[in-house]
């Protein structure tokens, strides 16, 4: 019992170190400044400032008919000012105090405090002309202001929470056009002062909070004119080749917080901070990745990772499905297409082109083939990063929009006791021995370090990857992908026929397609026996 408890703190120690030794030493520099009573010592309780809090609105952009009704009928829906109360018991607490996984799922409260209304809001006030939704934007915060007094509660909880605060807050006052007020200055004040108190905490995570909340200082500090302009840009420039690699991947492998992290840095560029030529470079190959996985006709892309439909600035109410505005907001942000800057900042401008064929990212633990209407995307062992699920060699599958074989998405952070989330392998589109996760699970973020990529090739529209015990080949042949497995002796969750004994089952799994839901979705298990070494799949694409 004693050696498997050190074998497992050495898989913790192991995989927290593929994060790198910076942010290590920043979590235990962070731990050190709880024990002693920091967080006591800051963020003391604040009144409540008063509005206004959005600048005047300049004169209406240019929009064509069609979006401008749908600005207003997406506008129409946030102008609803969301209840704010929990029947949580540390609802008074100070923010400090506060345990996110203490009394259920915290996200789903987090979402309404988000004020990822106000773009959409600011938007059609500029585009219409009608006060009444600049009057609901600024009822809006007033109403989180006093229902969530600042530093109190679970809504202060979150650095990053804070920060998604300011950068909506900030994104509607340049979407308005007109100067900041000085209840913009007080409120992002407010806002920038919780980020930068567990700003070291946040960066010791290596991944979309410390790049989100730097984004967020660098942004609204150039807009104000503030140093946190300096603070953010500053972190920016340390932690984003960090976190990145050259062809576009990113250190949290998941569809989803890539696009929000580039959402992050798209404001911060657009507000005016400043990246160096080289993080540009990281940005635009940001860019580029993401329009690899997207469908260009819906905007959708597969499920890959964490997925709790996060989205920043969606100001034309396109919907947490569709990437497109992302895309165009980078283009502007990143100097590959040009728009009007509120348009730019709602992601109303030009669509980058969307590339094609076969890429490979092995640094970041992804490849992928995008041939037409279809988009594969699969998750490469090895790499730089730590495995945030298990899944790997899992492979995503679209054709026009919709997920033919797919990751089961993420259901809850926090499930109720007795449950499991759906980071699993057994949740995944991959091969799987008995009921171990690949890689083992060892808390609840945590996975231990991806086996070692064994071979990685790659033809015109066709990718093969190999590690330890299964080695998988994806090829598009016209309408058909052709999916094969070679797997070391033992039981494997894959489909469809081999070339020795097997055991073909239709069962029952879960399926996420919205955070905080789930769905049963049925799960083709095919169980091979000891000498069967190949698996082939054939999905035919009407």
């Amino acid at each position: 019992m004693a050696a498997r408890a050190q074998l497992v703190r050495l898989a913790v120690w192991r995989a927290l170190l593929r994060r790198g030794l910076m942010p290590t030493l920043r979590r235990a520099r962070h731990e050190a400044w709880v024990r002693l009573g920091g967080p006591s010592r800051v963020l003391p309780d604040h009144a409540a400032p008063s509005g206004p809090f959005l600048p005047a609105s300049l004169p209406p952009p240019a929009l064509d008919a069609p979006m401008l009704a749908r600005v207003l009928t997406g506008a129409d829906a946030a102008a609803r000012t969301p209840d704010w109360s929990t029947d949580r018991p540390d609802a008074t607490a100070p923010w400090h105090a506060i345990d996110p996984y203490a009394h259920g799922d915290i996200r789903l409260l987090w979402q309404t405090s988000r004020f990822a209304a106000l773009p959409a809001l600011a938007l059609a006030a500029r585009t219409s002309g009608s006060r009444r939704f600049l009057a609901a934007a600024e009822a809006h915060i007033t109403s989180f202001l006093t229902a969530c007094p600042p530093f109190q509660g679970p809504h202060w909880a979150s650095a990053q929470e804070a920060a998604i605060r300011l950068i909506h807050v900030v994104g509607a006052g340049l979407i308005l056009g007109g100067p900041p007020t000085s209840g913009t200055r007080r409120l992002a004040t407010l806002l920038a002062s919780r980020v930068r108190a567990t700003l070291l905490y946040e960066r010791s995570l290596a991944n979309n909070h410390g790049l989100v909340c730097a984004a967020a200082l660098a942004g609204a500090g150039a807009w104000l004119g503030t140093e946190d302009r300096r603070v953010g840009e500053r972190v920016l420039a340390a932690d984003l080749p960090r976190l990145t690699t050259k062809a576009g991947g990113f250190a949290q492998i998941s569809t989803r917080y890539h696009r929000m992290t580039l959402d992050a840095l798209s404001f911060a560029v657009l507000a005016g901070a400043s990246l160096a030529p080289t993080d540009v470079a990281r940005a635009r190959a940001m860019t580029t990745w993401l329009a690899r996985v997207t469908d260009p006709a819906t905007g959708r892309t597969p499920r890959l990772g964490h997925d709790d439909g996060t989205v920043l600035l969606d100001a034309a109410g396109a919907g947490a499905d569709d990437t497109r505005p992302s895309l165009a907001r980078a283009a502007a942000a990143f100097g590959t297409c040009s728009a009007e800057p509120a348009l730019a900042l709602a992601g109303l401008g030009q669509l980058p082109d969307p590339p094609s064929g076969v890429w490979t990212d092995p640094d970041g633990g992804t490849a992928g083939i995008t041939a037409g209407q279809t988009i594969a995307l699969l998750r490469l062992p090895g790499g730089r990063f730590p495995a945030g699920q298990g899944d790997i060699l899992h492979l995503a599958l679209m054709h026009r929009g919709e997920e033919i074989l797919r990751d089961a998405g993420t259901w809850l952070y926090n499930p109720p006791p007795g449950e499991t989330d759906l980071a699993g392998t057994a949740h995944h589109n991959t091969a799987q021995w008995g009921a171990v996760d690949r890689p083992p699970r060892l808390g609840r973020f945590l996975f231990a370090a991806p086996p070692r990529l064994r071979g990685l090739d790659r033809s015109p529209l066709g990718l093969r990857a190999a590690c330890d015990g299964h080695d998988r080949t994806v090829a598009v042949e016209g309408n058909t992908v052709v999916v094969t497995d070679r797997l070391a002796p033992a039981a494997a969750v894959i489909a469809v026929c081999a070339d020795g004994p097997v055991d073909l089952r239709l069962a029952q799994g879960w399926d996420s397609p919205r955070y905080g839901r789930r769905e049963r979705m049925p799960v083709l298990t095919l169980r091979c026996g000891d000498s069967t070494r190949t698996v082939s799949t054939s999905i035919g694409l009407s």
